[in-house]
């Protein structure tokens, strides 16, 4: 059998706002010898958080020039939009690859297209 990587399963808290997480935070990468950079994206620069009035943010820790390690969501939905970001971290995705893919408008989910965007140094909107 193939063993458990415990830092790829999706941990969730529902609280208000909702956590959620999946892969290393940077104190843990950094750690295991990564060098990383921290990319956090705001849902106030998110046209559905906008609409809502809602405070949260996506941040990135990835490799620098590399992959992506870990993936944290903290606001409304966090629970729900942490899924994208397991399939992210398990497969090891550039930011840069992420950053191509085309999410749906007005979402909360482009939050995490657009963490991905500033991680991969090509932001299409900032807040």
């Amino acid at each position: 059998p193939v063993p458990i990587d415990y830092t790829l399963v999706p941990r969730v808290t529902y609280t208000s706002p909702e956590v959620a997480s999946v892969g290393l935070s940077e104190p843990q990468a950094r750690e295991r010898g990564h060098a990383v950079t921290a990319t956090q994206y705001s849902f106030r620069g998110n046209a559905k958080g906008i609409i809502h009035d809602s405070d949260g943010f996506v941040k990135v820790i990835a490799e620098t020039g590399g992959e992506v390690l870990g993936v944290h969501v903290i606001g409304p939905h966090a629970t729900d939009l942490i899924a994208e970001a397991q399939l992210i971290t398990a497969w090891g995705a550039l930011p840069s690859e992420v950053a191509q893919l085309v999410h749906p408008h007005p979402t909360l989910a482009e939050a995490m297209g657009e963490a991905h965007l500033a991680a991969a140094g090509t932001p299409f909107h900032a807040h």
